[in-house]
């Protein structure tokens, strides 16, 4: 199955009208457009104030058959093929550091070679990741600028390929849609944006009755972490915390107060993005310790 980019949404809500419905396990390519729709291919494009409107289009929405609230996509990143080049900026006023940006920069990446070039003499690998992946809320709408429950613009490093995201069916069909590829983007994305793409990822989505999870949660390689969000960066650091120790006692054998104090001796708490309207956070937790007290995802 492909979706192409001229099937795309601009926020999460219950009643979005499905750009295809499939039988599950399925897999699907979706051709994504960059966060900013193209617009910026020149380095005299310059973004002199943010329209948040017109940013991140997310190519979907898929339904997947059998899917119903309460239940959990799992959805296995394939492949993540980049387009040839991308754009950064920085923007006054805009990221951890906008007070000291004192004019709009745009720059334009050629990644034909596989290569970042930073700068003469410094040439750094593509690490892609996916900026915005998530399905219907249960209830409201939130612009795709946002992250939250359903996930959305979590921003997530370890969103990439090789990894399974895990998340919340709200609506019936799940309704999948994804988009914001970045070539590179560092934890945080402290500078406002990553290396912006377009591109095309392939996954492979199955339905899961057997997980109790109400917020996003990824797999990736030896580790495994929840992914919250709150209006605060303190916020969604203990939310994200709370998910991984109620997810360790509601999967094992464990009580609260051991999955407390496994997760305090053994997981991390780690940033994801701190650029939108509200922040987002995760505790990961090594895989094989997971396995430990019997619990196999």
């Amino acid at each position: 199955m492909y979706i192409s980019k001229e099937k795309f949404i601009s926020e999460f809500k219950p009643d979005m009208t499905p750009a295809a419905k499939v039988a599950v396990p399925a897999t699907v390519t979706f051709q994504t457009q960059d966060c900013f729709s193209g617009h910026y291919t020149k380095e005299t494009d310059i973004l002199e104030k943010l329209d948040y409107t017109s940013i991140n289009p997310s190519t979907g929405p898929v339904y997947f058959e059998g899917a119903m609230p309460g239940d959990v996509l799992e959805i296995h990143i394939d492949k993540i093929e980049c387009a040839k080049s991308g754009c950064t900026m920085c923007i006054p006023t805009e990221g951890l550091l906008g007070h000291l940006v004192e004019k709009s920069i745009t720059k334009i990446y050629d990644l034909s070679e596989g290569k970042v070039k930073i700068s003469d003499g410094v040439e750094l690998p593509m690490e892609p990741m996916i900026g915005v992946i998530g399905v219907a809320p249960k209830s409201g709408e939130f612009k795709t600028i946002l992250p939250g429950d359903h996930g959305g613009n979590m921003d997530t490093t370890l969103i990439r390929e090789g990894s399974t995201l895990f998340l919340p069916v709200g609506a019936e069909g799940g309704l999948l849609a994804m988009g914001d590829l970045h070539a590179a983007m560092g934890d945080g994305e402290s500078f406002y944006t990553g290396l912006e793409v377009a591109g095309e990822v392939t996954v492979t989505v199955n339905v899961r009755k057997d997980l109790k999870m109400d917020i996003p949660f990824v797999l990736c390689e030896d580790k495994f972490a929840s992914i919250a969000t709150d209006s605060t960066v303190d916020g969604a650091l203990e939310k994200a915390m709370e998910k991984l120790v109620y997810f360790i006692s509601d999967h094992s054998k464990l009580d609260f107060y051991e999955s407390g104090f496994m997760c305090g001796l053994y997981a991390n708490l780690e940033i994801s993005q701190v650029v939108d309207p509200v922040k987002t956070a995760r505790m990961s937790i090594k895989t094989k310790y997971l396995k430990e007290c019997g619990i196999e995802i």
